[in-house]
């Protein structure tokens, strides 16, 4: 039997025997006299031991077959509670009071790679069981949970979250918003809706000594990120993000394309620039395929607007290419002399919006820092409602995003929501 325990390490209890059976293993323990019986709820000692329970947990396989402890529990009468209470013991899981702590540990990494309803097909339980135990698991490490010390980077984006929304919300609060630290590139945040009011819970919680350690906030161009960063972060510097910037600017493009297409008559050169060509038009020269030149060539002969769109598109393609805030500006100018020579609208208000938003503009050459990992992290999310078919649950969608791209799994933090050797190391990367 001392071989037994090495397989089943339970203080308090040795192994009494063992059942083997067709499809499962029985391991009787017997309890020791020098165990303590303390009170479950308070740790009190028990005393005047009225009764005794049989309890039945399970545990981790073995050899193909599942495994269930049978062991005796008392049940005294607590001083201090003044109840009668079942005494403590400490291999029974916190999230069931049916499997021990470390199959169900297992259990929990097997949520973290995989959808709930997959993990307990396999393992023979009950979904909403799994799920259960799954949600009350991240609600325990989240209150032990801590937002990295020393953050400097951070970017922002929202997420598309629901489709429905109630009567006193408004669209922002289908969103979440992910804050995501750069030196680590982990998520370290999710807040509901992406109102100004997402970006003030963060900045409450780090509070204002962390506040103004922040050097760069990266962004899209989302009024209510930017009124929440000027009011938190007095030495921030925010940065809108090139790729969101290139969206509107082809968005713009697009419009005008749209634009021109219903003025042309009915030709050849109306049924190439159709919406289903629209991305020919948005690509980079460099980028397209000869099909693709050609394609172009012939949209663009003796057709002058076409050409000035084409131009205006490949100037904007070098403008994040410079790499000071001096020759950005003078690309920038240069763009505004092509835009108002063509007199495109869209275009134009393109262009007055950017230009009143300059100063912001301009940190991206001082510290070239985009939303790109936001982005990346985002399309994990959305794999990960697909997967899943959706949540009812908003509470479990934002822990879930912590646990499948932040730190709130077991790589980097253990049972007891306590940080392991892994996480301490990429929590140093932003000391």
């Amino acid at each position: 039997m001392d071989e037994l325990y090495q397989l089943f390490p339970y203080d308090g209890y040795k192994v009494k025997h063992l059942r083997i059976k067709e499809t499962k293993c029985v391991v009787v323990l017997e309890r020791l006299d020098s165990k303590p019986a303390l009170c479950h709820v308070c740790g009190t000692p028990l005393s005047s031991i009225r009764d005794r329970v049989t309890e039945e947990l399970e545990d981790l396989r073995m050899i193909e077959k599942r495994v269930f402890l049978k062991f005796a529990r008392y049940k005294c009468r607590c001083p201090t509670c003044r109840k009668k209470r079942l005494e403590a013991v400490n291999f029974i899981s916190a999230e069931s009071p049916s499997l021990t702590k470390r199959y169900a540990f297992m259990l929990a990494q097997l949520c973290e790679i995989a959808p709930v309803s997959k993990a307990a097909k396999l393992m023979g339980h009950n979904k909403m069981t799994m799920w259960r135990a799954d949600f009350e698991r991240m609600q325990r490490l989240f209150k032990t949970y801590k937002i990295p010390e020393g953050i400097t980077h951070l970017s922002v984006d929202e997420v598309y979250a629901r489709a429905n929304h109630g009567e006193d919300e408004t669209r922002s609060d289908r969103f979440f918003t992910v804050i995501t630290d750069l030196k680590s590139r982990k998520p370290i945040w999710v807040s509901d809706s992406r109102s100004r009011h997402a970006l003030d819970e963060f900045f409450r919680k780090i509070g204002p000594v962390a506040c103004a350690k922040l050097q760069v906030v990266a962004t899209d161009q989302h009024d209510e990120y930017s009124r929440s960063i000027k009011d938190h972060c007095p030495n921030a510097m925010q940065v809108f993000d090139r790729f969101h910037l290139v969206r509107v600017f082809e968005n713009a493009v697009n419009e005008a394309r749209k634009r021109l297409y219903k003025m042309l008559p009915q030709s050849e050169v109306s049924r190439l620039a159709k919406s289903k060509y629209k991305y020919i038009f948005l690509k980079a020269d460099a980028r397209r395929t000869d099909k693709e030149k050609s394609h172009m060539e012939r949209v663009m002969k003796d057709n002058d607007a076409f050409i000035r769109l084409e131009l205006i598109k490949e100037k904007m393609l070098t403008f994040f290419d410079e790499q000071t805030e001096e020759t950005a500006n003078k690309v920038f100018m240069e763009l505004r002399d092509l835009i108002w020579e063509s007199g495109v609208p869209e275009l134009k208000r393109w262009w007055n919006n950017l230009a009143g938003q300059w100063k912001t503009l301009a940190n991206y050459f001082k510290f070239k820092v985009t939303t790109a990992i936001s982005e990346g992290f985002n399309n994990v999310i959305k794999s990960l409602k697909r997967q899943c078919f959706g949540f009812r649950n908003m509470d479990y969608f934002r822990l879930k995003i912590l646990q499948r791209c932040g730190f709130l799994n077991s790589t980097y933090m253990t049972d007891d929501g306590k940080w392991t050797a892994a996480g301490m190391a990429l929590i140093g990367l932003t000391e």
